[in-house]
């Protein structure tokens, strides 16, 4: 844990430590499966509320979400603050129930219990993130993303989707087969350093930008790898 995830942490009140470390040490989002990351919230707390802001890994976003215990009934289900207002807007609790079952459900004797939550919101802002995307079906990006869809080697589980007020973005998982490579290790270490994973992150309208991410592995393997422009 980062020194400043760490001060974070400490800033807590004991009874809420679990749930941040077993986020911080075995929650892994996104097709890139970085680490989420934490950072302390600005101003005094209300009354007994403890806050704590979330950043997580977003095609090349960082959504920064707050959470707020209550320190006066440390039994209850934290809240939530989103930095995106629309999504979860005006939902009822037959929804919530459904779809965020850990949140309505919340079992304060498990420390994965907030780890739970966060992964079913993630799947819910993608879903959110789709429905953006195809209330415009005469655009470029929507229609690139049917195209995808219709590729059988892609499937929803391989994009991310975002929408901003005038830039789409996919981050897509390429289907790399990567039996043939050399096993690459990282020098002193016994482990492979990194997954074998190849991403390409597109923005339209101008999609000729696009970025090609890899993993530490095909780094080392591959080198650093440039797209035609």
């Amino acid at each position: 844990m980062s020194s400043d995830s760490y001060g974070v942490l400490n800033d807590l009140a004991p009874v809420f430590r679990p749930y941040i470390q077993n986020v911080y040490q075995d929650l892994q989002l996104g097709l890139c499966k970085t680490r989420v990351d934490f950072e302390r919230v600005s101003g005094r707390s209300e009354g007994g509320d403890c806050q704590i802001r979330i950043v997580l890994p977003y095609c090349s976003k960082k959504l920064k979400w707050e959470i707020i215990f209550d320190s006066s009934a440390p039994w209850f289900a934290p809240d939530f603050r989103f930095d995106d207002e629309s999504f979860l807007m005006n939902v009822d609790e037959i929804f919530l129930e459904e779809k965020v079952p850990s949140l309505s459900k919340w079992n304060e004797n498990d420390p994965k219990a907030l780890s739970d939550v966060i992964s079913e919101l993630i799947s819910l802002y993608k879903l959110h993130q789709i429905k953006k995307l195809n209330e415009d079906d005469s655009s470029r990006a929507y229609f690139e993303y049917s195209a995808l869809l219709g590729d059988a080697l892609t499937s929803e589980n391989d994009i991310e989707v975002w929408v901003g007020g005038h830039v789409v973005e996919f981050l897509i998982r390429l289907n790399v087969d990567t039996s043939r490579l050399p096993e690459v290790y990282s020098d002193g270490t016994e482990k492979n350093p990194g997954i074998d994973t190849a991403l390409l992150l597109v923005r339209y309208p101008n999609s000729t930008n696009a970025e090609l991410i890899l993993s530490p592995t095909l780094t080392k393997s591959l080198g650093n790898i440039t797209l035609p422009t």
